[in-house]
C-alpha cells in the first residue's frame, strides 16, 4: 500500500505542470522582476529598461526612512516604509520614457530623487514613417 501512495504522489508532482495545477510557477517566469533600494535622494536603479508588453514587478526597499514611488503617466503611486520591501506591479503597455520620483517628502534633496523607466517598443510594433 505504501508503494501505491508513493507512486500516486510522484505522478501528481510530475503531471501538475501539464494539468495546469502550477499556475504560480508559470506566472513567476512571465514577470520581469527588478530589485531596488531607495535611500537619501536616490534609487539604486535610476534607469529601468523593460520591453513593451512585459509584466513588471519592482521590489523596492527604502533603507533610511519612508519614501515614495510614483510614475504619474502610468497611474502608479505608493508609499515605501523604511526597511520593508514594497511590491509595485504593472504591465508596460506603452512604449516611451517615463520619469519616476519620490512622492513622500524626504528632506532637502527630495526633488532630486528621480529615475527613468524606459519601455522599449515591442519587436512587432509598427514603425513610424522615417524610422
Amino acid at each position: 500500500m505504501r508503494r501505491f501512495w508513493t507512486r500516486l504522489v510522484s505522478a501528481v508532482f510530475l503531471l501538475a505542470p501539464c494539468a495546469g495545477l502550477a499556475p504560480q510557477a508559470l506566472a513567476q517566469s512571465d514577470v520581469h522582476e527588478i530589485r531596488m533600494t531607495a535611500k537619501k535622494y536616490e534609487y539604486s536603479q535610476a534607469e529601468i529598461r523593460v520591453k513593451q508588453g512585459e509584466k513588471v514587478r519592482l521590489l523596492i526597499t527604502p533603507t533610511d526612512r519612508k519614501h515614495g514611488f510614483e510614475i504619474k503617466e502610468l497611474g502608479i503611486k505608493t508609499q515605501l516604509e523604511k526597511g520593508k520591501e514594497t511590491v509595485v506591479e504593472f504591465e508596460a503597455t506603452k512604449a516611451g520614457e517615463f520619469e519616476f520620483h519620490c512622492s513622500v517628502f524626504c528632506g532637502f534633496g527630495h526633488g532630486k530623487m528621480k529615475g527613468k523607466l524606459i519601455v522599449e517598443p515591442a519587436a512587432d510594433a509598427p514603425q513610424k514613417a522615417g524610422d
